[in-house]
C-alpha cells in the first residue's frame, strides 16, 4: 500500500508540475490576446511556481534515504494547495472557470478543469493515507 500511495502522490505531482505547461502555454492562456500584460505576468508566474513546487514535491518523495512523515505530508500537500486554489478562485465574485461560456468542456454541468482539480486533490490525499 505504501508504494501505491507514493505512486498516486507522484502522479499528482507530475501533473502539478507539467499540467499548465502542457495545456495552458498557448493562445487560450499565456498568448491570449484578450489578456492584459499584467494578467499574463501573473499567470506565467503561477505556471513557474507550479512547476517548481511539483519538482520540489517529487524530490522530497523520492530523494535517497528513508522518507519521514513530514516530507511525505509536504509532498502530498503540494498538489492539494495548487489544485485546491481553483476552488478559492471560483469562490471570488467575478472569477470564472472559463473566459467565454462553453469554452471549457463540462461533465454533469461542471467545468472539466474543476473536476480535474478535485481529482488531483483527492488522488494526493488518498495517496498520503495509503503511504503513511
Amino acid at each position: 500500500m505504501k508504494l501505491t500511495g507514493e505512486l498516486l502522490i507522484t502522479m499528482s505531482l507530475i501533473v502539478t508540475a507539467l499540467g499548465s505547461l502542457i495545456h495552458d502555454w498557448n493562445e487560450t492562456h499565456v498568448y491570449n490576446p484578450e489578456w492584459p500584460p499584467h494578467a499574463r505576468f501573473h499567470f506565467v508566474s503561477v505556471v513557474a511556481m507550479n512547476f517548481g513546487l511539483g519538482v520540489l514535491g517529487l524530490w522530497l518523495l523520492w530523494k535517497p534515504g528513508e522518507i519521514n512523515k513530514t516530507t511525505l505530508f509536504v509532498s502530498a500537500l503540494i498538489p492539494v494547495i495548487v489544485w485546491g486554489s481553483f476552488f478559492v478562485a471560483i469562490a471570488v465574485p467575478g472569477c470564472k472557470a472559463e473566459d467565454h461560456p462553453g469554452q471549457v468542456a463540462r461533465l454533469a454541468g461542471i467545468p472539466i478543469n474543476m473536476l480535474v482539480a478535485a481529482a488531483f486533490c483527492l488522488t494526493s490525499i488518498v495517496g498520503y493515507f495509503l503511504a503513511s
